[in-house]
């Protein structure tokens, strides 16, 4: 257990935690924060500042800091010691204080501004720079480094950028928030959070808010100089003579681990927010990417009955009615005619053929066209007095941002959600486009942040959900945290690879508009947050052959990313058209592992071609080829022999070491099993599963004369163990043939959790 020191300098104090040394510049108002390892980066320089509503700046850069005694912390992030320094600003002025916290077994620094009104009149506080134009040393050039970009809602493309170039551009309100600096050449800015990662050396800074219930935040990057800014938005709300406020709270990490740091980061944020992700992973079928707005009773009535009858094949928890059974957006308690026995009725046929129901709603929408809108025209955030706020143009129709802070709007969703749960019983809701609850508009109250408004009206629906599942989607991440069990992290997949249409609105990113690669770009880069702060889910699967514009390698590679990823594991078909072999390719992705694969490539790659998933026996590599023709992709691989089978062709590919190049059409991918190799006979794949005995196979022991395997059934239940060996096996109740060189496939049916017992004619 490292412990933290404080020491006194000629230019102020310092606080040091293992390699980590954070120092503190009296005179000059800022402090340094240094990775004290030959090679390590740094954050020099680094002032606080808070801006009010008309303008005025108070900054600790070039005003003394006056530090208070060190002091003992005890929070979510650990033990550790806290400085408090005071900037020692005009006099009048408000006084701008600045705490810094180094933990005993955490490798990053927590930092937090505050403001106290000392003067005479309420202040209007638009944000704070927790961290103002911090220089930032890799150890080489600006230019050749690389950017996470975290995007403010879940549809917003969350990928990393080369320094060398220029920023996406993202439109409000859908994708982007109204907040934000002015844009400038070579400015790079993150929602919330962001990794700058030198490539070459792998050096590293993440810096990203860990506390986001309150206020919006983003991060930002300027080339050049290369300077990073970090700011929590309080969106103008009053702060009364004698009151203080504070910023959330900004974790920085110097690092050499990029990837790793990412993983904590989320460990910290899920920390900090007390996050609640489902104890296992989710699966089950859902409506919309087949039947769309024009879903029935009937249709889901006759793929419950499907699902019933493939139980075993398909053994799912979950059916979720999509959009379309409603009578208009906001009416969601009254059904439209293609729902004549209405949803209480329905859900309970759902619970009947023993599945979950699931429900969609936008709660925080309301369509010009809805019963709900004529009634109350008064309910919407008001983009200029006497002007609603127009959160989207969709389903034919202005949909208005709803005023959450409305005491009548909070009656209006409780109702709503009582009936849902208590009434019509449904055991798991989506709730989608939650951005509008989140615009930047005048509300019914003045001072409450944009997120505070946000999370209060996601807090009521969290009490009334009880223990029940919470899925959300269309929403801002941060203040999201802590109250959804289940999260959208990408835009919708489609039956279709590419965007098929241009973006809704002036200076939307087609890397937003609903694709299958732009579901999969996020479903790459937002891997840290699965089973940290929810269950990821990266959208549905589309496993037909029919009604799709996907060929046959794209639905493989979207079943691989989803299988990679973990998370969330919900098909979206028409299930009585599905021939046999689509059938079998979703068995293939039951039960969900529940752990998520790493993209080895992050910081490399425009799209990351190669995930890594741990399962324990073996490691799973995915290598995909995101381009429009063939090409050839190589793989670095450990210094140390391993056999390598792939997973779809079932094609073993020999003993392979430092790394493996294999070819792939466009857009299509290899899912390579890699277990360590021995000198005896071995497990080197299977048929059942795609992730290769992570579910279906268990202990493994070989005796000198025999192999057994402890095997256990999935989804699958009739199919190939593929062993290598020299001589022919042999297991009672396997049919054997020839695999390949030194590979045999043993035919069985696993009904129940068994040892397989294998001799060899010719034992190794």
């Amino acid at each position: 257990m490292s412990s933290v020191r404080f020491e006194e300098t000629e230019s102020g104090p310092a606080l040091v935690s293992g390699g980590l040394r954070l120092a503190v510049d009296r005179e000059r108002g800022t402090f340094a924060l240094t990775d004290t390892a030959p090679g390590g980066a740094a954050l020099v320089d680094a002032a606080t500042a808070v801006t009010l509503s008309d303008g005025r700046t108070f900054t600790s850069s070039g005003a003394r800091f006056v530090p208070e005694p060190a002091a003992p912390v005890q929070d979510a992030q650990g033990s550790g010691l806290s400085l408090r320094l005071r900037s020692a600003g005009a006099a009048g002025a408000p006084v701008v204080t600045l705490t810094v916290t180094l933990y005993e077994d955490q490798p990053f620094a927590v930092v937090q501004s505050e403001i106290e009104n000392t003067t005479g009149e309420a202040l209007k506080v638009a944000s704070f720079r927790v961290v103002d134009g911090a220089r930032v040393e890799l150890g080489s050039p600006a230019a050749g480094w690389k950017m996470y970009k975290e995007g403010w809602q879940n549809w917003s493309p969350a990928m990393v950028l080369p320094v060398s170039g220029e920023d996406i551009y993202m439109a409000p309100p859908v994708i982007g928030p109204i907040t934000g600096p002015p844009s400038a050449a070579g400015r790079f800015l993150s929602e919330m959070m962001t990794a700058i990662v030198d490539p070459a050396s792998g050096a590293a800074l993440v810096a990203g808010f860990i506390s986001t219930a309150d206020q919006f935040s983003q991060v930002w990057l300027d080339r050049g100089p290369a300077a990073v800014t970090a700011a929590s938005y309080a969106d103008g709300i009053s702060l009364p003579p004698g009151a203080a406020l504070s910023s959330e709270r900004l974790l920085l990490e110097p690092s050499r681990e990029p990837l790793a740091s990412l993983q904590r980061y989320g460990d910290a944020l899920a920390r900090e927010m007390r996050a609640v992700p489902w104890p296992q992973p989710v699966s089950g079928w859902c409506s919309w990417y087949y039947y769309w707005q024009g879903v029935t009773e009937e249709h889901i009535l006759a793929n419950v009955a499907s699902l019933r009858w493939r139980r075993e094949q398909l053994p799912v928890e979950y059916v979720q009615i999509d959009d379309g059974y409603q009578a208009g957006i906001g009416d969601w308690l009254t059904p439209n005619e293609k729902f004549p026995r209405g949803l209480g009725w329905l859900a309970g046929r759902i619970h009947d053929s023993g599945y979950r129901a699931g429900l969609w709603l936008a709660p925080f929408m309301i369509g010009e066209k809805s019963q709900l809108w004529k009634d109350h025209p008064d309910w919407a955030v008001q983009y200029k007095p006497g002007r609603p706020y127009i959160a989207m143009i969709n389903w034919d129709q202005y949909c208005y941002a709803m005023d959450v802070t409305r005491p009548d709007v909070l009656e209006w969703l409780e109702k709503v959600f009582r009936t849902v749960f208590e009434d019509w019983r449904f055991d798991y809701i989506k709730i989608d486009f939650l951005y509008a609850a989140a615009v930047d508009g005048i509300r019914h109250d003045p001072d409450v942040t944009r997120a505070q408004a946000y999370r209060h009206a996601i807090e009521l629906i969290r009490r009334l959900a009880d223990d029940r599942f919470i899925l959300g989607c269309g929403h801002p991440i941060g203040p999201s945290i802590g109250l959804m069990n289940g999260a959208r992290i990408g835009p919708d997949v489609a039956p279709f690879w590419y965007p098929a249409e241009r973006p809704r609105e002036p200076g939307r990113s087609d890397l937003s508009t609903v694709s299958t690669l732009n579901g999969i770009r996020n479903v790459a880069s937002r891997f840290w947050m699965h089973n940290r702060l929810w269950l990821n889910d990266p959208d549905c699967m589309l496993a037909r052959d029919s009604d799709t514009a996907m060929t046959a390698d794209e639905v493989r590679t979207l079943a691989t990313v989803i299988a990679l990823s973990g998370g969330m594991t919900l098909d979206s078909d028409n299930l009585m058209r599905l021939s046999p072999q689509r059938l079998e390719l979703l068995s293939m992705l039951l039960p969900v592992y529940g752990r998520s694969g790493v993209p080895l490539d992050l910081f490399q790659s425009d799209l990351p071609q190669l995930i890594e998933l741990d399962c324990g026996t073996h490691r799973l590599l995915g290598v995909f080829n995101w381009g429009d023709a063939p090409a050839e992709v190589r793989a670095p691989l450990p210094p140390a022999d391993q056999h390598a089978f792939e997973a779809w062709s079932q094609d073993y590919l020999g003993v392979v070491r430092d790394s493996i190049t294999v070819t792939l059409p466009a857009h299509a991918c290899k899912l390579l099993a890699l277990r360590p190799a021995l000198s005896q006979p071995q497990l080197v794949g299977t048929s059942f599963h795609l992730l290769q005995g992570a579910l279906e196979a268990g202990a493994e022991h070989w005796d000198g004369a025999a192999l057994r395997l402890l095997l256990r059934p999935v989804a699958k239940r009739e199919g190939d163990v593929f062993i290598r060996a020299d001589a022919e096996p042999r297991a009672e109740g396997a049919a054997v043939r020839r695999a390949g060189d030194g590979v045999w496939a043993l035919r069985l049916r696993i009904e129940a959790e068994t040892e397989l017992r294998i001799t060899f004619d010719d034992p190794l």
